[in-house]
């Protein structure tokens, strides 16, 4: 098997998407996936099948893959710019990363997996070579996901309590259910009114499911 259908099918691409040529650096312990994109593609807006789309422009984009055998593995491609026909215009979503990331979705995920095992961030920019901002990135995009997500369950028991973020005298205040031991929502400073804005964040139907509250501020 040739290398870019190797790849092709690690990233799962399909056409108009394909896999020009795989460049591998010893010196620099480096694979580079370069992903190109075929001309001439036309598309509906999904929300409105009347409006068509053509190629305006490319951006030129990098993201960060799972290593391979160890080696940092880069994938770049010529992103398309779409412009609609009403004169609106979008840049088109990858197959491999989502909307404006830097990273891939397979690595976005690999590093929630690290963040779960890990007793620090650190630790795991160190395992990923990542910088800390990226991972900051990834993880508040997983936890918008998981908000999303975010069934309205009934919850019996509630816990607000304060908690150190940094070093020295920097507090959040956590919101969490006690009976399945996760976490709702925290926000910064530890005050009577900031536990209050955190019950805002539970919907009607779970404030009257309420039976208790321990609070610990």
């Amino acid at each position: 098997m040739k290398d870019t259908t190797l790849y092709e099918h690690l990233l799962g691409l399909k056409t108009p998407w394909s896999v020009n040529k795989v460049d591998l650096s010893l010196e620099d312990q480096r694979v580079v996936v370069e992903v190109v994109f075929k001309k001439g593609q036309v598309w509906a807006d999904p929300t409105d099948p009347v409006k068509c789309a053509h190629i305006h422009g490319w951006t030129n984009s990098e993201w960060r893959h799972l290593d391979t055998c160890q080696f940092e593995t880069l994938i770049k491609a010529r992103v398309p710019q779409l412009k609609y026909s009403d004169g609106t215009g979008q840049e088109l979503v990858v197959p491999w990363a989502e909307r404006y990331s830097r990273v891939s979705t397979l690595m976005a995920g690999f590093v929630i997996k690290l963040l779960e095992v890990c007793p620090s961030t650190q630790g795991v920019c160190k395992l990923t070579r990542l910088s800390w901002r990226t991972i900051n990135v990834i993880t508040v995009s997983a936890v918008e996901r998981g908000k999303l997500r975010r069934c309205e369950d009934s919850i019996d028991y509630l816990g607000v309590d304060e908690k150190s973020s940094q070093k020295g005298h920097s507090y959040v205040t956590v919101l969490t259910d006690i009976a399945s031991s996760r976490v709702l929502d925290l926000v910064k400073e530890r005050k009577l009114a900031v536990a209050k804005n955190l019950m805002e964040m539970l919907s009607q139907n779970q404030r009257q499911t309420v039976k208790a509250v321990a609070v610990d501020i």
